[in-house]
């Protein structure tokens, strides 16, 4: 394979790379219009649900563009931080600190 041919196929694969990247995170995005609209769920129906994923306290609560970002402690003082969908309250993303 000629430097050329090869330096084509890299540049080609990161494209891709990050054309699926792009595209991956859109789609986590609400992208119908009625999602857009769509009541938010408000602060107080985001707390009991990371009540219900295992947060024993919440130390804050924040609502930022499309999701509600929570960071909080779980039983035994675990850090705990979770993503909610703002619109429909799926958990969209968490993590627990050792």
């Amino acid at each position: 394979m000629t430097r050329l041919s090869m330096l084509a196929a890299l540049l080609l694969a990161v494209g891709l790379a990050g054309q699926a990247s792009a595209s991956a995170w859109a789609e986590s995005k609400p992208h119908s219009p009625a999602a857009a609209t769509a009541p938010r769920i408000s602060e107080a129906q985001a707390r009991s649900i990371a009540f219900r994923h295992g947060l024993v306290h919440i130390e804050e609560i924040a609502l930022a563009d499309w999701r509600w970002e929570i960071a909080g402690r779980a039983q035994g003082g675990i850090e705990v931080t979770l993503d909610l969908n703002a619109y429909d309250g799926s958990v969209i993303g968490s993590a627990a600190a050792p």
